[in-house]
């Protein structure tokens, strides 16, 4: 789930589209036009995506319908719905995982589970640039309406990605928005049915999706940490390829200090322990609260305050690592719906990261 570049749905159509590798797509199986919409996307005369449209206005009935369902079935598992920022988020997140949910049982790829991701995708991204207002600015958001969601799309740079735009018109984003905030599932619709008679097992599914995004995120954040004791002990060239590495998952961002070095363990600690409360159990099954778990376990281990800052990065280092490897059975388990039969060996968490730090860490400890 994480590597993978090459899915296609029941249509054949490519699951990650324009982030399909080149070698994988066939001439012209993207189509690009210009964007005829105002806004932050003509600003950025960048071509938007018309296959992926298509698709996504042929089976818009099931679309909504599977949104409506995800939302509901999450606003019954946590006991209400604000919508608040992480509400937004998590429900976006389930209709991420909803591809996964199929392929990694084998089954066939629905084209509506695929262009519901596509679209998902965007709202999850939205929702995380107003986390990092909130947690960088000490932004407030206001109450959360469709126009107002459409505003923040906008100033956010969020219907503009790098290498195109959003190519749904607003009137359809906001039917989605719609939705996304109080919308009801679809009736009459088989795939919808279909979800609502494995309801657990689907919701269990995106459950531990959600939290393992967040468990990454902060595992990386709390390397980086240690990146910066490294750095100031033997110079920056030391990690600067770990540094200079993209933010994991790639879809998120990086918050931290200016100086992270002069940041005192305990204060690490308490920061990574605030943003490991962003990963609220639901499953119904109860799969992903050992992730929580690992996350607290992980933001407790950066307070060690041994006074030699590398044999304080090493330590921690290996204490991180094996709560990630913890953290990656439990969640294997619950997309699962198993006990996880491989084990969950060294190559295997470094698999699983951009860029491991392991050689790094084992050379700071040869003789």
């Amino acid at each position: 789930m994480v590597e993978e570049r090459f899915h296609r749905d029941v249509e054949g159509r490519p699951l990650r589209e324009g982030r399909t590798p080149p070698e994988l797509l066939a001439p012209g199986e993207i189509e690009y036009r210009p964007c005829p919409y105002p806004g932050s996307r003509q600003v950025a005369a960048r071509p938007m995506n018309v296959s992926a449209l298509r698709q996504t206005s042929a089976h818009w009935d099931e679309i909504a319908g599977a949104l409506g369902f995800l939302r509901t079935a999450y606003a019954e598992l946590r006991g209400g719905y604000g919508p608040d920022v992480m509400d937004l988020w998590r429900v976006s997140q389930l209709g991420s995982a909803l591809p996964w949910y199929f392929a990694l049982a084998g089954a066939p790829l629905p084209a509506y589970a695929a262009a519901l991701s596509k679209a998902t995708l965007g709202t999850g991204i939205l929702a995380q640039r107003l986390i990092l207002k909130m947690l960088a600015e000490a932004w407030a958001p206001p109450p959360f309406t469709t126009p107002a969601l459409l505003a923040l799309a906008e100033s956010t740079g969020t219907l503009v990605g790098e290498t195109e735009v959003c190519s749904a018109p607003e009137k359809m984003i906001a039917r989605f928005l719609d939705v996304l905030i109080d919308g009801a599932p679809g009736t009459g619709v088989p795939a919808v049915d279909e979800l609502a008679a494995a309801r657990d097992r689907v919701m269990s599914f995106g459950a531990c999706y959600a939290g393992f995004k967040l468990a990454m995120w902060l595992y990386y954040q709390a390397r980086r940490f240690l990146y910066a004791d490294i750095a100031a002990a033997r110079g920056p060239d030391a990690v600067r390829a770990l540094f200079d590495a993209p933010c994991e998952p790639p879809d998120f961002f990086v918050i931290e200090p200016d100086h992270p070095a002069a940041v005192p363990p305990a204060l690490r600690a308490a920061w990574l322990g605030q943003l490991a409360q962003l990963i609220v159990p639901f499953a119904p099954d109860g799969s992903d609260r050992p992730v929580l778990d690992g996350a607290r376990r992980i933001a407790a281990a950066m307070a060690d305050d041994t006074a030699d800052p590398i044999a304080r990065a090493v330590t921690a280092f290996g204490r991180l690592d094996a709560i990630w490897g913890e953290i990656v059975a439990f969640v294997e388990a619950g997309l699962h719906g198993a006990p996880c039969a491989a084990a969950i060996d060294a190559a295997t968490r470094d698999r699983l990261v951009v860029t491991s730090p392991r050689a790094v860490f084992a050379a700071l400890t040869a003789p």
